[in-house]
């Protein structure tokens, strides 16, 4: 319960990091309600329920925070930012991110580039260098820790695409689709795999089309928050498809557990179209004026809205359906797991769900000794 609480903390820190960003840009209230529903969406319960998941939120808190840092420092430098956006990048990689790092990294070193080019400041390029030596130091250690992937498979990238080369679009399209629906609703719904592909290029598209507005009507000159969190669900897209294909399901990218780093690329998504719609200095002007976009434009960020809203709301409706469901699972679990030393080896796989009873009864009998968790009572 501690851990769990630790993560409902980090996640409602984050929220708060977002909250300030749209009320500092008067963002419409409509807007405000629909990014809310993605940062706390139940479509993340499996992070919410897990022990460990409170890492994770506190990491994207500390993504969030310093993406709100780092748009800060480029409207106005000050020396007290320009430390922390040294700082932050380097204990975030190292002390939390893990294998979020990549997506982070990357962003962030796309963002330097960028501010050398949009500031014409050099001191971008030295920006750098500490984010590249942490992520360095990250791949060592990840290139030497023990990694197990249970059920992946050990065939080439190259033998799979020869037997199947329609399973990489299909997974590729399925981690964009998550961005709408979770893939209990799929399951739920029996939506097969050209209803989740044609939802993957819809959301493909909408990223896009988001990005297209950052630059063509130069929101960046503003903020980049939202450009930000755009290209790192883009990275982190990118990072689950590359390193995920090997367990041979095009639903797997749909898990709960990625829907976390998929959701700060759609709330940069909802903060671009959100900041379009808001009244802003045009050029020339003393008084603000709204942006003018092209009808079909308007047409998409209305549909692209009423997506996300839905897809949410069903994914609360069916999770909190679920709820007993998975109460029942988890006592089942504890029941199980304090009587790990006369289970069968099979009843640990089945209702434990690892693959190794060996390392489960260490673990269990590690956790007991130390008198932790449900050996605490």
């Amino acid at each position: 319960m501690f851990d769990m609480s630790l993560g409902i903390i980090f996640l409602a820190m984050m929220g708060i990091v977002i909250g300030l960003f749209m009320a500092k840009k008067n963002l419409k209230i409509g807007y405000i309600i629909l990014v809310m529903m993605v940062v706390f969406s139940l479509s993340q319960w499996e992070m919410l329920t897990n022990g460990t998941g409170w890492v994770h939120f506190f990491t994207f808190f500390l993504f969030a925070l310093h993406f709100y840092i780092l748009d800060s420092y480029i409207q106005k430098e000050s020396g007290f930012k320009l430390v922390l956006n040294i700082l932050l990048p380097v204990f975030t990689i190292i002390m939390a991110a893990g294998s979020y790092s990549l997506a982070y990294g990357a962003t962030l070193i796309c963002a330097y580039i960028f501010y050398v080019f949009f500031k014409k400041k050099k001191r971008g390029v030295l920006m750098c260098i500490p984010v590249a030596m942490a992520l360095a130091l990250f791949m060592y250690s990840y290139m030497n820790a023990d990694n197990v992937n249970a059920g992946a498979t050990s065939e080439s990238i190259v033998t799979v695409f020869g037997r199947d080369p329609l399973y990489f679009l299909y997974f590729g399209l399925n981690t964009f689709a998550s961005d709408v629906v979770s893939v209990e609703l799929v399951k739920y719904f029996e939506i097969n795999v050209i209803g989740t592909g044609i939802l993957g290029v819809v959301s493909i598209l909408f990223y896009l089309d988001a990005l297209y507005m950052n630059f063509r009507y130069k929101i960046y000159e503003d903020t980049i928050f939202p450009l930000l969190l755009v290209v790192s669900g883009l990275f982190s897209h990118t990072m689950v498809i590359l390193t995920r294909w090997i367990f041979l399901d095009s639903m797997y990218a749909m898990s709960s557990r990625y829907s976390l780093q998929f959701g700060a690329g759609l709330i940069g998504v909802i903060l671009t179209f959100a900041y379009i719609k808001r009244k802003v200095k045009g050029p020339g002007r003393k008084k603000p004026a709204p942006i003018k976009i092209p009808l079909i434009s308007n047409i998409g960020v209305f549909v692209f809205v009423i997506l996300v809203f839905a897809g949410n709301l069903l994914t609360a409706g069916n999770e909190l359906r679920m709820a007993k469901y998975r109460m029942e699972s988890f006592e089942k679990k504890v029941k199980v797991a304090k009587n790990f030393e006369y289970e069968s080896d099979e009843t640990l796989k089945t209702v434990l769900q690892y693959h190794s009873p060996k390392k489960t009864r260490d673990a269990l009998r590690l956790i007991k000794s130390k008198k932790l968790n449900i050996f605490s009572e």
